[in-house]
């Protein structure tokens, strides 16, 4: 006999089948599959989360007031960021913009930050 598929049994309720037998089995089954899913999800940050965050304080720490940085700069500013791409610096930027503490602008088409 064929084991009834977590789909099969949620469309049975849903069409006003009785929750019982293989079909309240199944739901046990799907809830006790999605309570153990919940659980591992992490409460805080990742690592890389954190990390990201760190380079971005650094970042704003080390920027000058009066003072206009494209990505390359910004890469020069912080050690841990030396020879970075502008792949990683900009979601870096983003956060600090997001935040209000930076602005970013559009100068010849490249992107320039400054304190804000």
């Amino acid at each position: 006999m064929k084991k009834m598929s977590y789909v099969s049994a949620v469309d049975a309720v849903l069409n006003g089948a009785p929750i019982e037998g293989e079909v309240a089995e199944r739901l046990e089954a799907l809830k006790a599959s999605l309570e153990k899913r919940a659980s591992r999800k992490p409460a805080g940050p990742t690592k890389a989360q954190r990390a990201n965050a760190e380079l971005a304080e650094a970042i704003f720490g080390a920027m000058v007031e009066g003072e206009c940085y494209g990505t390359s700069d910004i890469a020069g500013l912080v050690p841990a960021l030396e020879g970075a791409s502008a792949q990683k610096i900009s979601p870096l930027m983003k956060g600090l913009v997001a935040s209000g503490r930076v602005v970013g602008e559009k100068v010849k088409g490249k992107a320039v930050y400054h304190l804000a």
